[in-house]
């Protein structure tokens, strides 16, 4: 060590700095927090499988299409508003997961 390099008088101006820890931070378990990340994750998987139940067609999924005509052999498919419902419920139950379990792991 150079002689004028003394740890106790380096930069001396400056204020110092108290040993806390990070903002919001308690000691012990965390509980709480990881219950919620439970809950958040179980919600999720409640969303997933709701999206699975109506792909495979066990739950349904809007009104069913109308009567074809007298005549018709080929019946025109109907866009239906749960053709982008049933997706988006599966991505964000996905992120729900993921977030949820993030939040079990590492409050």
């Amino acid at each position: 060590m150079l002689p004028e390099n003394d740890p106790q008088r380096y930069r001396s101006e400056l204020p110092k700095l108290d040993k806390q820890g990070p903002v919001g931070y308690r000691p012990g378990w965390q509980l709480e927090e990881r219950l919620t990340g439970l809950g958040v994750a179980l919600l999720g998987l409640v969303g997933v499988t709701i999206a699975y139940l109506i792909t495979v067609g066990v739950l349904p999924a809007g009104l069913p299409p109308p009567a074809p005509p007298p005549g018709v052999l080929v019946q025109v498919p109907l866009p239906n508003a749960m053709g982008c419902v049933v997706p988006l419920t599966a991505i964000g139950g996905v992120a729900l997961i993921v977030f949820g379990f993030r939040r079990v792991i590492d409050p």
